[in-house]
C-alpha cells in the first residue's frame, strides 16, 4: 500500500511537470537554436508519435509555455519536493540540447529527447542524440541520429558506470529490472577491446553476448582478433571474461585449424599470481628447446618471486628465480639466481661438452630520504667463468669477460667525518680469476683550518690558510681462481691418492683437506692499512703573475705480515756443500737466497713516506690581429707554462723494511754483490700496501699548454660586421721532468698530446711518447742523449690517434615535401599520405620551392630521424730484440688501426634499423657486426637481429602482438644461437 502510494505521487509529479490542462501533447524547446528553428514535422516523424500540429496549435503551446513558466516551475520545485521525501530512485534526465517532445494520449506516458540527452542513474550516466523514456514501464530506448547529408550516424549512445565505458548503438534498459538489451556494443576490457552484436546485460552487470570479438588493435577494423561464438563478462567478485569456441582471426582470415575450446580474459592487477609463458627454439649444439616457462608469486604488497625453467632436448637445463622488493620511501632491490647444467653433443661423442654453472645478481637501493647521512646500497653479479657463455640472452653478454660487484655503506657526521664499508669483488672469465676484497673500510676528515680566527678583524692572516686533512683505509682481499674448487687437481709429487682418466688421458690426485679453499684462504689474504695527511700551506701570487703552491705529504702504511731472506749453501745430490772458485782464484761455498715471505698476521710493521712540493704556474696570451676586413680577423694564443719542484728524502732506511744480504757466489760461479730487499715485498708477500722505494729524488717538472683561437667574419652576418670565434686548437700539452739526484737516465720521456675539434663535427685527439736517451747494440737504453748519439733529438716510441665523427639529422626540409598546409602549396597531389608516409610524390623541389610538373617521388620520408657514429684509431709503438746468436738486433714495430661505425635509421615512422660493425685495417677482417630492425605494425611489431659472421653468427625473427594479452597467442619466433658455433 506505502509502494502504491509513493508510486502515484511520482506520477502526480511528473505529470505536473509536463502536462497543461486541456492540452494533448506539449513541445519544449530551447532557444536560440538553429535546431528550434527546424520543421516540426521531421521533429515529430523522427519521435514516432502521430500527432500532427497546425503553426497555430504551435505558436499557442509557445505562448502557453512562456505564460505558464511560473507554474511550471512550481509544479517542478513541488516534484523534487516530493521524490527528496521518497525511497523511489528514478532516472534523472538533463535537458536536451534540441527539443523535448512528451505524449500522454491514450493512456500513454512516453517522453522524447533530442540532441545530446543525458540519462543519469546511481552510478549510471547514458548520453546518446536520441532517447525515449516510458514512464510507465521505468524503461529507456537511445540511439543515434543518422545524418541526411553523409549519411553517418552521430551520437551514438554511450553508458558510463563506474570507471567502465560502453560504446553501441541501440540500447534498452529497464530501471526496475536493471536490465539491459544492446546491439553492437564495444568496451575496453582489461589490454583489449569487447565488442559484440546481440547482447543482454543483467541485474549484476554482467554481460551476456552472441557473435562476439576480442582484440587488442584499437582501429574501427582491427588486424586481428578473436571470434567469440559467445561470451559473457563477470564482474563479481572480479572483472573478467569466460568465452566459448573461439578462433583467431588475422586479417579477415581465420586462423584455422586453431580454435580455443574455452578461455577466459582475467581483468590484469597490477600484482597477481599466474603462469609465464614460455618461448621455444632449436639450437643444434643443445637441441630443441623450451625457455623462461614457469610461475609468477605475488606474496604480499613488498615482494614477488618468479621461477621459471629451461629445457634443451640433449640434455641441458637451468633454473631462474627473480624476486623483486620495495618498500616505499625506504628502498628498493631485485635478485636473481640462476642455475643450470649444460652440455653439448652426445655423451659419448667426441664433441660432447658438459659442465656446471650459475649466477648470482642483486641490486638494493635505499631512499636518500630514509635516513639522512646514511646510505646502503649493492650492485651484485657473480658468476661461474662459463655462465656467460652459455646462459646469455644477448651478444652484448656473451662477450663481457669481466665483471665486478659492490656492497657499500656510508655514513657522514654533518660533513666533517665520513665513513665507507665496502665488499668488493671483480674476475676474469679468461683465466677464471676472481678477488674479493672482504672488507674495504675507509675513514676520512674532511680538510680543515685549525688556526682560523671565529671572528676575524682586520686581513686574514697567513697561518690562517693553513689546513689539515686525514683518510684511511683498510683492505682484506683474497684472490683465487676457480680450478681450486674443482674436486681433484692435477697429479703432483706426493702422497696422494692417484686417478687415472682414461678418457681424457690425465692424472689426477684426490683433493686433499688442505686443498680446499678455505683451509688456503689464510694463505691467500693479504691485507694492509694506509693513512694519509694532508698538510695546506698558503698559496701566494710572485712578481704578480706567477701563482705559487707549496705542499707537505705524509703517509704511513700498517703491515700486518712480515718475510725474510737469508743464504743458504748449497749442497750436491750427496749432501756436500758444492764448491765454486772467486774471483781471487780461491775456493769458496756456492750459496743461494732462500726467500720466506710469511703468512698473514705473523708480525706488524709501519713504513713512512714524506715528500715535499712547490709548484708553479701562469698564462700568457698572444693576439695576432690581421684587420677586421679580413676573412680571419685575429689569432688568440693562450701558453699555461707550469713548473713543480719536489723533493724526496732517502727511504730506504731499515726503519721502512728495507735488509741487505751479504756479497756470495752461486753455484754457476756468479758473483753477486750487496742486494738490498723488503722484509714486506717478498714475492708471496701477504700486505696490500707497498713499502716506500729507496733512493732519494729531487725532481723538476715541466709542462706547456697551448690553446688557439680565432675571430673570423660571420659570412651569414648581412651587415657585414658580424664575427664569431673559431677553436683551432682546443689543447696542445708538453711535459716532461729531470731527477737532479739520480744515479742515471735522470730526464724522463717527453709526452705531447693534443686534442681540437674540425669543424664543430670531427674530434680528434692524439699523444706521442719520446726518448730523450739513446740505445746499445743490443737495443738496451744508456745513458747518453739521443741526439749525441744519433743526431737526432728525440726517440719515438709510442704514438695513438683518435678520430670521432657524429652525423644526425632531422630531416627538415622547411615543408617543401609535400606536406605543405595552405595556399596553393600543396596543391596538385602531394602523394595525399603526408609526411607520415615512406613514399610520396613531391611537386615542389624540397630546397628552391619551385613548381615541378609531374612531381618526382620521395622514396624515404623526409622528416625521419637518422644518426650514424664513426670512430677510428690507430696505434704504434717500437720495441727491439736482440739475437745473440746472431748478434742482430731486431726493431719491431707493432701497428693497428680499427675502424668502427654504429648508427640507426628511422625509414618511417614505423621502421628503424640499427647497425654496429668494425673493421680490423691491418688484419683485413671484419670485428663483430650485428644488424637489427624493428617494425611497428600499429598492433603487432616485428624485431630482426642478425650477426652475420664471426664466433657470434646468429639470427632472430620474431613478429608479435604488442599488448600482452595476446601477444604469446599470436606470435612467431625463428632463430639460431652463437652457441651452435662456439661448441662445433
Amino acid at each position: 500500500m506505502k509502494g502504491n502510494l509513493r508510486k502515484y505521487i511520482l506520477a502526480l509529479a511528473l505529470c505536473a511537470a509536463f502536462m497543461a490542462p486541456g492540452a494533448k501533447a506539449r513541445v519544449f524547446r530551447q532557444a536560440p537554436d538553429s535546431t528550434v528553428r527546424a520543421s516540426l514535422d521531421s521533429l515529430v516523424s523522427a519521435s514516432r508519435d502521430s500527432l500532427e500540429f497546425s503553426r497555430d496549435s504551435l505558436f499557442r503551446a509557445k505562448r502557453d509555455s512562456v505564460a505558464r513558466a511560473d507554474s511550471i516551475s512550481r509544479s517542478r520545485s513541488d516534484s523534487l519536493d516530493l521524490l527528496s521525501k521518497s525511497s523511489l530512485e528514478v532516472p534523472a534526465f538533463s535537458t536536451a540540447k534540441d527539443s523535448i517532445i512528451t505524449d500522454f494520449t491514450g493512456g500513454k506516458r512516453m517522453i522524447y529527447y533530442y540532441g545530446g540527452a543525458t540519462v543519469k542513474y546511481q552510478n549510471m550516466t547514458l548520453t546518446a542524440d536520441y532517447i525515449e523514456y516510458d514512464m510507465d514501464a521505468n524503461t529507456v530506448f537511445a540511439r543515434g541520429q543518422k545524418d541526411t547529408l553523409t549519411g553517418e550516424w552521430k551520437g551514438l549512445p554511450e553508458m558510463t558506470e563506474g570507471a567502465q565505458t560502453y560504446k553501441m548503438d541501440q540500447l534498452n534498459y529497464n530501471f526496475n529490472t536493471r536490465k539491459a538489451r544492446i546491439q553492437n556494443m564495444v568496451t575496453k576490457e582489461a589490454e583489449g577491446i569487447l565488442q559484440g552484436k546481440k547482447i543482454k546485460m543483467m541485474p549484476d552487470k554482467s554481460i551476456n553476448m552472441r557473435n562476439g570479438v576480442y582484440t587488442v588493435c584499437d582501429l574501427e577494423h582491427p588486424h586481428y582478433y578473436l571470434n567469440l561464438t559467445m561470451a559473457k563478462v563477470i564482474t563479481k567478485p572480479s572483472q573478467k571474461t569466460v568465452f566459448g569456441p573461439a578462433w583467431p582471426v588475422i586479417a579477415d582470415v581465420p586462423a584455422f585449424p586453431i580454435i580455443l575450446p574455452f578461455g577466459f580474459v582475467p581483468k590484469k592487477p597490477s600484482r597477481a599470481t599466474g603462469m609465464l609463458m614460455p618461448t621455444f627454439g632449436e639450437e643444434q649444439a643443445r637441441g630443441f628447446y623450451i625457455r623462461d616457462a614457469g610461475m609468477y608469486f605475488v606474496f604480499g604488497d613488498y615482494f614477488d618471486l618468479s621461477v621459471t625453467g629451461d629445457y634443451y632436448t640433449l640434455g641441458s637445463w637451468a633454473i631462474d628465480i627473480n624476486s623483486r622488493y620495495k618498500v616505499n620511501y625506504k628502498f628498493n632491490g631485485q635478485i636473481a639466481l640462476t642455475y643450470s647444467n649444460d652440455q653439448a653433443g652426445e655423451k659419448g661423442s667426441a664433441d660432447f661438452v658438459q659442465s656446471r654453472n650459475f649466477g648470482l645478481r642483486w641490486s638494493h637501493t635505499q631512499d636518500s630520504k630514509a635516513h639522512p647521512g646514511t646510505t646502503f646500497s649493492a650492485s651484485v653479479n657473480f658468476s661461474s667463468p662459463s655462465n656467460s657463455r652459455y646462459n646469455a640472452r644477448s651478444v652484448t653478454d656473451a662477450q663481457q669477460n669481466q665483471i665486478s660487484s659492490s656492497i657499500s655503506y656510508s655514513h657522514n657526521w654533518n660533513g666533517k667525518f665520513n665513513l665507507s664499508v665496502n665488499a668488493l669483488h671483480n674476475q676474469n672469465s679468461r683465466d677464471s680469476s676472481y678477488s674479493f676484497t672482504l672488507p674495504n673500510i675507509t675513514f676520512n676528515v674532511t680538510r680543515f683550518y685549525p688556526f682560523k680566527r671565529k671572528t676575524r678583524v682586520g686581513k686574514e692572516k697567513i697561518y690562517e690558510k693553513i689546513s689539515f686533512g686525514y683518510s684511511t683505509s683498510f683492505q682484506n682481499r683474497i684472490n683465487f681462481k676457480m680450478r681450486e674448487l674443482q674436486d681433484f687437481v692435477m697429479d703432483e709429487t706426493g702422497n696422494h691418492v692417484t686417478i687415472i682418466d682414461e678418457y681424457n688421458n690425465k692424472t689426477y690426485r684426490e683433493k686433499a683437506f688442505g686443498d680446499s679453499l678455505a683451509v688456503k684462504a689464510l694463505g691467500k689474504l693479504t691485507n694492509g692499512m694506509t693513512h694519509n695527511f694532508q698538510i695546506g700551506l698558503p698559496n701566494f701570487t710572485l712578481l704578480k703573475y706567477i701563482n705559487v703552491t707549496p705542499s707537505i705529504t705524509y703517509g704511513m702504511n700498517w703491515m700486518f705480515s712480515k718475510g725474510d731472506q737469508h743464504l743458504e749453501n748449497e749442497l750436491d745430490a750427496d749432501g756436500n756443500p758444492i764448491m765454486v772458485t772467486d774471483k781471487d782464484g780461491r775456493e769458496v761455498i756456492a750459496q743461494k737466497v732462500v726467500s720466506d715471505p710469511g703468512t698473514a698476521f705473523n708480525g706488524f710493521g709501519a713504513t713512512h713516506t714524506y715528500s715535499g712540493s712547490m709548484s708553479m704556474s701562469t698564462r700568457i696570451y698572444g693576439m695576432f690581429n690581421f684587420g677586421k676586413h679580413r676573412r680571419v680577423q685575429a689569432i688568440r694564443h693562450v701558453i699555461t707554462p707550469s713548473m713543480s719542484l719536489s723533493f724526496s728524502p732517502e727511504k730506504g732506511t731499515a726503519f721502512n723494511g728495507w735488509r741487505t744480504l751479504d756479497p756470495y757466489y752461486d753455484k754457476r760461479g756468479s758473483f753477486h754483490d750487496v742486494t738490498w730487499y723488503n722484509i714486506y715485498s717478498i714475492s708471496g708477500n701477504h700486505n696490500n700496501a707497498s713499502p716506500p722505494g729507496r733512493g732519494k729524488s729531487a725532481t723538476m717538472s715541466l709542462s706547456f699548454g697551448n690553446n688557439l683561437e680565432a675571430k673570423v667574419r660571420d659570412i651569414r652576418d648581412t651587415t657585414g660586421t658580424g664575427s664569431k670565434k673559431v677553436k683551432l686548437l682546443d689543447q696542445l700539452n708538453i711535459n716532461t721532468s729531470y731527477n737532479f739526484l739520480a744515479d742515471s737516465l735522470r730526464m724522463n720521456n717527453v709526452g705531447v698530446s693534443a686534442s681540437t675539434r674540425l669543424f664543430n663535427k670531427v674530434s680528434l685527439s692524439g699523444n706521442l711518447n719520446f726518448d730523450p736517451y739513446a740505445i746499445n747494440e743490443q737495443g738496451k737504453k744508456i745513458n747518453k742523449l739521443n741526439i749525441i748519439a744519433t743526431g737526432v733529438p728525440l726517440r719515438l716510441t709510442n704514438a695513438s690517434l683518435s678520430a670521432s665523427f657524429s652525423l644526425n639529422g632531422k630531416g627538415a626540409t622547411d615543408g617543401d615535401d609535400g606536406t605543405r598546409s595552405g595556399g596553393s602549396g600543396s596543391g596538385g597531389g602531394g602523394g595525399g599520405g603526408g609526411a607520415t608516409t615512406s613514399y610520396e610524390r613531391i611537386y615542389y623541389h624540397p630546397i628552391t620551392g619551385e613548381y615541378i610538373p609531374g612531381g618526382y617521388v620521395y622514396y624515404m620520408n623526409s622528416n625521419a630521424p637518422w644518426s650514424v657514429n664513426f670512430s677510428y684509431s690507430f696505434n704504434y709503438s717500437k720495441s727491439y730484440t736482440y739475437q745473440s746468436t746472431t748478434k742482430e738486433l731486431i726493431e719491431n714495430k707493432r701497428f693497428t688501426q680499427t675502424l668502427n661505425v654504429s648508427g640507426n635509421i628511422k625509414l618511417t615512422p614505423r621502421l628503424s634499423i640499427q647497425a654496429t660493425s668494425g673493421f680490423d685495417i691491418m688484419a683485413m677482417k671484419f670485428t663483430t657486426t650485428q644488424l637489427s630492425a624493428s617494425y611497428d605494425l600499429h598492433c603487432f611489431n616485428i624485431a630482426l637481429s642478425w650477426v652475420p659472421m664471426g664466433q657470434w653468427k646468429s639470427y632472430s625473427f620474431r613478429i608479435a602482438a604488442n599488448a600482452s594479452a595476446l601477444a604469446d597467442l599470436l606470435r612467431f619466433k625463428k632463430s639460431d644461437s652463437y652457441m651452435d658455433n662456439m661448441l662445433k
